[in-house]
């Protein structure tokens, strides 16, 4: 028997909130490290409670790199925007996503139940169940305490397992009874207690990568994502050990393109009809070298590219009050023409 099934209230620890990821065509739900699933459960409590103070209205999470909103239930990019920017690319593991509190998982998979079907369940548990299965004394092989709904049943057995029996075996998997139903079992809690030991390294090196020409047909972001998965990967292989010293590389994409107009209204009426896909693509990519050439955009690219920059150290820093006084690492890497950028901005 479950240590929190007797529990009136379900202790913090045992709750886990999860985001919605979709990676490789598969849509699933992630869970939280412990420690940002102890203080996305702490806020709720606090502001389920009444709190009106704003420090639990918005938790910073993923390693300090999104913030989840307690009023939208959304898990936010913080220092790049949150919806899909690329036509050429459907990932959207860097983009904004749902996230959920969960109390009741499948022990299949341990993915969370329904929100409104855990809510029906976490009341009958609390009102019905958890009296019936204090008061048992010997062993039986009937529920102690059944709900019927129209399309599922929940069982709870004597010996404190629950089960969910439900028409539709899709979203459980395969556990099949007699008349076309399916059973799964199911947990009051997630199977690993949330712990506050349980989170990354701080970032002790963050390092803001620069994009170069064909920003409007690319997506820095997602190019900033798969430079921190490479560097992830080659770093557990050649330095497994690096976690133990408490030390995180961090990469943030810094878009400066995105903002600038340069009179591209006036480019795409001149544009010729024929050949229109090439030609569009070549406004969309190669311009930007012919613009950055010329006296009168070179100072509004070059001052973009600043600010936008600045923008970023100073939200970063001010996320990561420690970050200088500890002696963090700050690195650029630049590419194509936001390595030229780049170097007449620092020269």
């Amino acid at each position: 028997m479950s240590i929190f099934l007797l529990d009136d209230e379900v202790p913090i620890e045992a709750v886990r909130w999860l985001y919605f990821r979709r990676s490789g065509g598969v849509s699933t739900w992630k869970p939280f490290c412990g420690y940002d699933s102890i203080r996305l459960e702490t806020a709720y409590r606090e502001r389920y409670n009444g709190s009106t103070d704003r420090v639990y209205d918005k938790i910073t999470v993923r390693g300090e790199m999104f913030e989840v909103d307690m009023e939208s239930c959304q898990c936010i990019p913080i220092y790049w925007f949150g919806k899909k920017r690329s036509v050429h690319s459907r990932r959207k593991t860097w983009c904004s996503t749902r996230v959920v509190r969960a109390v009741w998982f499948q022990k299949i998979n341990w993915l969370p139940l329904d929100t409104k079907l855990s809510e029906v369940i976490e009341y009958e548990h609390r009102t019905y169940a958890i009296p019936k299965l204090k008061g048992v004394t010997g062993k039986s092989h009937k529920p102690v305490h059944k709900y019927q709904s129209n399309n599922y049943e929940i069982k709870w057995m004597p010996d404190g397992t629950i089960y969910l029996v439900t028409k539709s075996a899709e979203p459980f998997g395969k556990v099949r009874l007699h008349g076309g139903l399916s059973s799964v079992p199911i947990s009051r809690g997630f199977n690993r207690p949330a712990e506050t030991s349980d989170r990354p390294p701080p970032i002790t090196h963050v390092c803001f990568v620069v994009h170069g020409i064909g920003q409007q047909l690319a997506s820095i972001r997602h190019e900033c994502a798969k430079i921190r998965k490479t560097c992830q990967k080659v770093a557990e292989k050649l330095y497994p050990k690096l976690p133990e010293t408490g030390q995180r590389l961090e990469f943030i994409p810094v878009n400066w393109r995105s903002s600038l107009s340069l009179n591209s209204k006036t480019l795409d009426n001149v544009t010729i009809a024929q050949l229109r896909p090439l030609r569009d693509y070549i406004n969309q990519s190669f311009v930007d070298i012919l613009y950055y050439t010329s006296p009168v955009y070179r100072h509004d690219i070059m001052q973009s590219l600043s600010y936008e920059l600045t923008r970023l150290f100073n939200l970063f820093c001010s996320k990561n009050p420690q970050f200088l006084q500890k002696g963090g690492q700050i690195s650029v890497l630049a590419h194509s023409l936001g390595s030229v950028i780049m170097h007449d901005i620092l020269r």
